[in-house]
């Protein structure tokens, strides 16, 4: 990748700078735009191209490599500019403008692509194999919102086949268990609803757990935390499931891949007058009208939780944390609920709008993140085989705000744990399908961001180390399913270790019909 970028530096006042002093400044500008790259790599790296005082602008043109984005390079060379300015001249720095960025990319990119992703953004070209990309006009917030950076990594297509080792994609098995024989061979929550285990509440996708179902998922908590959680060292804390917009604004991934799988709330005013009209037509016509709530309720200000994990990145956001101190490791489950929109309907109570969910949270070292996630899913599948007997397989697991068609676009590198994003459990369900034609059961998925929610959330390092994060979401209740359709809906037929936990006999209440 090659950037060239054209633009200018607005001073407060022309300054008196001679030859001499001119070459002074340029030196101190380019040593700030080479800072951190090796010498091997200098071709990689940003250097000025043109430097000229007119008035009181800085007219500049940089080159770059891959090393040092230009976008990065024009700030360093901004703030460098300030200080020998200020320390020389008394003269200051007032703003940036960019009038022209050129990006040329010549792998990993895919025209078409390109074209629909950057249209209104930036203008796009393809010459002998090569991807033109021009941006103009940007500002200073624009740079350090990342923009650029983010607009191409839109156009950028799987990773190129001779930087994999082992190249494979999204699913691809990675081992598995023993077969074992289910006892349920008919979808496990019409088994469950028409025993009275749960039943449906009016909202799509939500269930009301009776005593039998609410004992086991219980139980199934206990044991995680006693042979998961404890062993490793996490702590249980409690996290908000109710995301402000500013926290909802960092995640990224999701905002720009999924916002139709969210839930969206809007606060009402504390003004009861604002609801005058809506209390009225109930009270005279029993009728709720929505309609009336729309000119009373705020702008959504909220989403519903989907992922449990963005409080405990809230909690370090523009904090300073010692690598000595790391890893700080966290569970949650006491937060309730978890909500996601689900696209392609709803399933029983193992693809539900609302659900139970145990989150496990981590900040570290990378070796340390990357050796956690492994431990886990290593304990985690020690659970599933020889104390619930469930039939399992651990894949490599695509995001969850991936859709499968984006997901089976991509190409990931399975040489090494190390180089697989997200580690999956998955367990077999007669019901679904043959194992060898249909999907199984993911019942927890285990990811490491490496230092994405860390930038996002500015956590830093005191001596600017890396620090990385990383979490694991067990679906409960996905669990419990898949627990019902191997041992059945008999407690005496059930793992002595799932009995042993239940703390009384459940019974389902009984109705009159």
């Amino acid at each position: 990748m090659r950037m060239h970028a054209k633009g200018r530096f607005v001073l407060s006042s022309q300054p008196a700078v001679d030859v001499a002093g001119l070459e002074r400044v340029v030196g101190e500008v380019n040593a700030a735009l080479s800072k951190g790259v090796s010498p091997e790599k200098a071709a990689e790296g940003a250097k000025l191209i043109r430097f000229e005082i007119r008035g009181n602008e800085v007219v500049f043109e940089v080159e770059s490599g891959s090393a040092v984005w230009a976008t990065d390079a024009v700030l360093r060379a901004k703030n460098a500019l300030a200080e020998v300015m200020g320390r020389s001249y008394r003269v200051g720095v007032r703003g940036t403008v960019l009038d022209e960025l050129t990006v040329q990319l010549e792998r990993g990119f895919d025209l078409q692509r390109a074209e629909r992703e950057l249209e209104g953004v930036a203008e796009v070209e393809g010459r002998s194999g090569v991807l033109m990309v021009r941006f103009t006009g940007l500002t200073e917030k624009e740079l350090q919102d990342r923009v650029v950076e983010r607009a191409m990594r839109r156009v950028r297509v799987a990773a190129v086949a001779e930087e994999i080792v082992v190249p494979a994609t999204f699913g691809t098995v990675l081992r598995r268990g023993v077969e074992k024989p289910q006892r349920v061979i008919e979808d496990v929550g019409q088994a469950a609803e028409a025993r009275g285990w749960i039943k449906r509440f009016p909202g799509r996708g939500q269930w009301i757990y009776s005593p039998p179902m609410a004992s086991l998922v219980r139980s199934i908590v206990q044991l995680i935390i006693e042979r998961i959680c404890v062993p490793l060292g996490f702590q249980e804390w409690v996290f908000p499931r109710l995301l402000p917009m500013e926290v909802f604004q960092k995640l990224s991934t999701y905002v720009e891949h999924l916002p139709e799988g969210l839930f969206y709330v809007c606060p009402p005013p504390r003004d009861p007058g604002a609801f005058a009209e809506f209390k009225r037509e109930y009270s005279l016509r029993r009728e709720l009208r929505v309609d009336l709530l729309r000119g009373a309720l705020e702008d959504p200000r909220y989403v519903l939780d989907a992922v449990q994990c963005p409080p405990f990145y809230q909690f370090f956001s523009q904090e300073y944390v010692k690598l000595e101190d790391l890893p700080v490791k966290a569970f949650d489950v006491m937060g309730g609920w978890t909500w996601r929109n689900e696209a392609g309907g709803v399933e029983g109570i193992v693809r539900t709008n609302e659900f139970m969910r145990m989150e496990m949270v981590f900040l570290a070292s990378p070796e340390d993140a990357l050796e956690l996630r492994d431990s886990i899913i290593d304990r985690t599948v020690e659970l599933v085989d020889k104390e619930l007997d469930l039939e399992w397989r651990v894949v490599a697991g695509a995001p969850f705000y991936l859709s499968p068609d984006e997901a089976r676009k991509r190409v990931i590198d399975v040489s090494t744990s190390a180089k697989i994003p997200t580690l999956d459990v998955e367990v077999y369900m007669a019901y679904r399908g043959e194992r060898e034609r249909t999907d199984w059961l993911e019942i927890t998925a285990a990811t490491v961001h490496r230092d994405f929610y860390v930038n996002a959330f500015r956590i830093k390092e005191v001596k600017d180390r890396p620090v990385w994060t990383g979490c694991v979401g067990h679906g409960i209740t996905r669990w419990a399913s898949a627990f019902l359709a191997r041992h059945g809906f008999e407690l005496d037929e059930w793992p002595k270790s799932i009995r042993e936990k239940m703390r009384y006999v459940p019974t389902v209440p009984r109705v009159v019909r």
